[in-house]
């Protein structure tokens, strides 16, 4: 069950956005009055493709993945703390074209959208920041279909992992939160080809797997098989 619970100090919130400091506070206090904080356990359903958007989703802590639903589903980005939940949505016709879960026990900020979005047209520096962060992500999404659409198996495969290293866990090492088959949804392949792909690497001394923990051996040969395609 989730737990739900007000906002009580938006202005002191150690999880606040980066650029919450361009709002006087009195309209930071009244986010505040107009958000809930939601937490999802790990897998839980944040938001669902197809649904009408009622809120601002702002990732206060942990990590999310946003993915098309489909026969097979396609995972276009993971988002960290401290960013908004993409608002391409809630700046256009206000329904979900994609679906969002939490890819590890999150805390969620949902600001009331009607409010969110009248206090961004009044405050100028603060609307040119959420633009430039929409901007930052569709032109990221532009790039992936791309890169999807012309690499082959193992270009998309070396995406996937220097995504992990270098954007979302900032480090040639890591715990990786995701399965083999969101590996492979992250990739636009089988499950089967992921895990194949994921075992050539390792025996070619570029990468080291033990379960979830993962390290990457041969940084630049791993970025050049990206390049390659």
């Amino acid at each position: 069950m989730k737990k739900i619970s007000l906002s009580n100090n938006c202005v002191a919130c150690p999880y606040r956005w980066k650029y919450l400091n361009l709002l006087q506070d009195e309209d930071i206090k009244a986010i505040q009055g107009n958000c809930l904080n939601i937490n999802f356990k790990k897998g839980e359903t944040i938001c669902k493709q197809g649904t009408n958007v009622t809120h601002a989703l702002y990732l206060a802590k942990g990590m999310v993945k946003l993915y098309l639903e489909g026969k097979k589903s396609l995972i276009l980005k993971v988002i960290k703390q401290g960013q908004y939940i993409d608002l391409q949505t809630l700046f256009g016709d206000f329904v979900y074209r994609y679906s969002v879960s939490a890819a590890e026990d999150s805390m969620v900020c949902m600001i009331n959208a009607d409010f969110f979005l009248k206090t961004a047209k009044g405050n100028p520096d603060f609307l040119f920041e959420l633009t430039n962060t929409i901007s930052t992500s569709t032109n990221y999404v532009y790039k992936k279909i791309n890169d999807l659409g012309r690499k082959q198996l193992r270009g998309r495969i070396a995406d996937a992992l220097l995504y992990f290293s270098e954007e979302i866990y900032e480090s040639e090492t890591f715990d990786l939160n995701f399965t083999r088959k969101e590996i492979a949804e992250l990739s636009a392949m089988s499950t089967e080809n992921a895990v194949r792909l994921l075992t050539e690497l390792k025996k070619e001394g570029i990468i080291s797997v033990e379960g979830r923990h993962f390290k990457v051996l041969q940084i630049d040969l791993l970025r050049k098989i990206s390049e390659i395609g």
